[in-house]
């Protein structure tokens, strides 16, 4: 027998849910703003980022069981919280949704912090560590508080031989001699084996001050 397929009632029913979720934070926008000003976050970030990050983290408490939106007979939004065989309501979702925001902003300044602690002869380390993806779960290092995906897009944002520098040594995995090569045809002048390898190190001090 083939499988019910849901109704126009469900469908309408789910955007009507995702609308309140993103009602309820954008009504957390100027305590977000604030937030974000209290860790010195402004420059980088803006409630729409953090409040974009916070659905979607959201979306994956409920893709992985752990979360269910419903609406009220008032359509208000009401979230329940599952662990295991228990099902838990959320009694405030707005303040439950707050906390969750600031842990996020609180989060990603620890992130920055740890890198701008750092010191810059640890950096061609962690991209080894990045590149060549060696490092267990159980052994934690301060990579794992950065995205890749965010990573790959800070080095974008250096001077164009720079980026193709990092870019080639650590995720394409060249040898200072093919990076050399390689620049050579794309029009850079012809250098030598120590010239990348010093335009690699400033490439990584160019990066590090992208946290600062």
């Amino acid at each position: 027998m083939a499988k019910a397929q849901p109704d126009k009632n469900y469908y309408q029913g789910r955007m009507m849910k995702q609308q309140e979720l993103a009602n309820l934070l954008n009504s957390l926008s100027t305590q977000i703003e604030s937030r974000l000003s209290q860790f010195n976050l402004k420059s980088k970030y803006t409630h729409e980022d953090i409040k974009s990050d916070v659905f979607l983290l959201v979306q994956r408490l409920i893709a992985s069981g752990r979360l269910e939106l419903h609406l009220d007979v008032d359509g208000e939004l009401l979230l329940v919280r599952i662990k295991g065989d228990l099902r838990e309501p959320i009694i405030n979702p707005r303040a439950w949704l707050r906390t969750v925001a600031f842990n996020y902003v609180r989060g990603v300044h620890r992130k920055h912090k740890r890198f701008l602690d750092i010191t810059s002869d640890k950096w061609e380390r962690l991209l080894s560590t990045e590149q060549s993806n060696a490092v267990s779960s159980r052994h934690p290092h301060p990579m794992q508080y950065i995205e890749n995906l965010e990573l790959r897009e800070k080095i974008k944002q250096l001077p164009d031989e720079d980026s193709e520098i990092l870019e080639l040594f650590y995720f394409k995995k060249l040898s200072y001699a093919e990076i050399s090569s390689h620049l050579e045809c794309k029009g850079y002048p012809r250098y030598t084996e120590g010239n990348i390898r010093q335009k690699k190190f400033r490439a990584l001090k160019k990066l590090r001050q992208l946290y600062l």
